[in-house]
């Protein structure tokens, strides 16, 4: 493993952008832990299908067969996970026994709470950018919670008189409403939380790095020395205590900093 391998991961992740925008989505902002960690993983599938998590949440503190799943699941438990090359998503948490399953739909109402059938978008689909190069498109809530709240209103729509049924019509069209870009989660932005450990945010640490990627590339006199000099194989960096400190450091950076794009 070379230095530069690392760096150009390093260059990558720093010409990343940061801001925020007041609309927020129906589920709690990312952690910086919980986005390196799930971003993009592939769930177990028997079936061959290639399911890959798009926003992630927290793992539960119980088993996902308690059989009081309620009184422990909140927002930001809910995992959103799509099906690759399709426009299949499902909505799942994981148990503290390492198990995926599904939300089930009696919890819909306790994880989106509040939603009004006006306020969701046309197709019941968004566009979320992540980071500034990272965009997803997710579901406003579950399809399925769509479906239930539509056939809620269509149930009541029966009872009211035709008068009421024709304004109905009028103002419970779905509203027209365009996919926004410009919320960005707290995963890269100022106000991101600490890492694990009580440890500086990415978004300090990266600042700090690139100001200092910049000066070399301005400043003839900085030079930033190769830790990795002489030492052509993984077994020459394990035979030199510092370069394999080196190594080791830089493990630990990709680890808790920069995973997700590895």
């Amino acid at each position: 493993m070379r230095i530069h391998f690392f760096e150009s991961y390093v260059i990558y992740y720093l010409t990343l952008r940061f801001s925020e925008c007041s609309m927020e989505f129906t589920l709690p902002a990312l952690t910086q832990e919980s986005f390196s960690r799930w971003y993009n993983k592939a769930l177990p599938r028997q079936d061959g299908v290639d399911e890959r998590i798009v926003y992630p949440g927290l793992k539960l503190t119980c088993s996902t067969k308690s059989r009081d799943l309620r009184s422990n699941i909140q927002p930001r438990h809910v995992f959103v996970t799509r099906e690759i090359g399709t426009d299949k998503y499902h909505h799942k948490v994981l148990g503290s026994n390492n198990v995926f399953i599904s939300l089930p739909k009696r919890l819909y109402s306790h994880c989106f709470r509040n939603i009004n059938i006006h306020s969701i978008p046309t197709g019941n689909r968004i566009t979320v950018r992540l980071t500034e190069t990272t965009t997803v498109v997710l579901p406003f809530i579950p399809d399925d919670f769509v479906n239930q709240k539509r056939s809620k209103r269509n149930s009541l729509a029966r009872t009211k008189s035709k008068r009421e049924n024709k304004r109905a019509r009028i103002t419970e069209d779905p509203v027209t409403s365009r996919s926004y870009t410009g919320w960005v989660t707290k995963v890269l932005s100022p106000a991101t939380e600490l890492a694990a450990d009580n440890g500086i945010d990415s978004f300090q640490l990266l600042k700090y790095i690139r100001t200092e990627l910049k000066k070399s590339e301005h400043e003839l006199s900085t030079f930033i020395p190769n830790p990795m000099a002489d030492a052509p194989t993984i077994e020459d960096i394990k035979n030199n205590p510092e370069k394999l400190c080196a190594l080791t450091t830089i493990i630990q950076f990709v680890h808790h900093y920069a995973n997700h794009i590895i």
